[in-house]
């Protein structure tokens, strides 16, 4: 939905066991997107406790490309 998304600018997913694929995911659409500005994946498991950051890497990537989005919320992962 992300990759098409025209509408959604802002998008809170606190708290919701979201793991290292899942930050992969939102890391290839956020490369794609041009409408999100708020994303906030705080309190997820985005990269298990320090141990698979493949997801993180991805997200990284795409906030070199990525001109749309203002706040990115990844705190307590």
């Amino acid at each position: 939905m992300l990759y098409t998304n025209k509408t959604l600018r802002k998008l809170e997913l606190e708290g919701n066991s979201l793991g290292p694929k899942t930050a992969l995911e939102f890391g290839k659409a956020l490369k794609k997107n041009k409408t999100l500005k708020f994303l906030n994946l705080e309190s997820n498991q985005l990269t298990m406790d320090g141990n698979e950051m493949f997801g993180i890497y991805e997200i990284v990537e795409a906030l070199e490309v990525n001109k749309t989005l203002l706040s990115l919320n990844m705190s307590n992962n």
